[in-house]
């Protein structure tokens, strides 16, 4: 472990997630009330916000998954919080074949299985995140900009569907 009061400085301080950062996750609160705001912003069209993590814009955004789990999330970096709880790591599963290039993310215990072609992959065959991969292609999309620009942009790469801001 290392010692605090020599690693005060906010530019040398380390968020849960193994990145750098210029305060603390941990302190990172989310309420209904900001995922609702979050949510709202977003479905009126405002552009996308910045990931609290690795501040790319087009990646992180509110999200809700069946029944009721509410949740905010970045694709690009891992930056993962559920509601109520502090930040935590996930995983993220690639399938790349001749016909299709498909990603997941999922909690550190979790398998996958490709919906394309049926493969199964276990944690060992976790891939490390955009952020961490400079030869990974989301490299290559805007790092900020508007909700339209990040739909033509996606669109213009073959995207078959646009990314979804706001929740239906």
């Amino acid at each position: 472990m290392w010692n605090e009061s020599f690693f005060s400085a906010p530019q040398l301080k380390r968020d849960p997630l193994d990145g750098p950062t210029n305060f603390s996750l941990k302190q990172l609160s989310l309420t209904a009330s900001v995922w609702e705001a979050e949510d709202r912003a977003l479905k009126r069209g405002d552009d996308p916000p910045p990931c609290p993590r690795c501040h790319r814009r087009g990646f992180y955004a509110p999200r809700f998954a069946p029944p009721c789990r509410r949740y905010r999330a970045c694709k690009f970096c891992g930056f993962w919080q559920s509601m109520g709880r502090p930040p935590h790591k996930i995983i993220r599963y690639e399938c790349i074949r001749p016909d299709h290039r498909y990603a997941d993310w999922k909690e550190p215990q979790e398998w996958w299985m490709c919906p394309f072609c049926g493969a199964r992959y276990s944690p060992a065959d976790a891939v490390p995140w955009p952020v961490h991969n400079r030869a990974h292609p989301w490299h290559e999309a805007p790092r900020s900009g508007t909700q339209r620009r990040y739909i033509d942009y996606w669109l213009s790469k073959g995207v078959r569907t646009a990314p979804l801001f706001g929740i239906p």
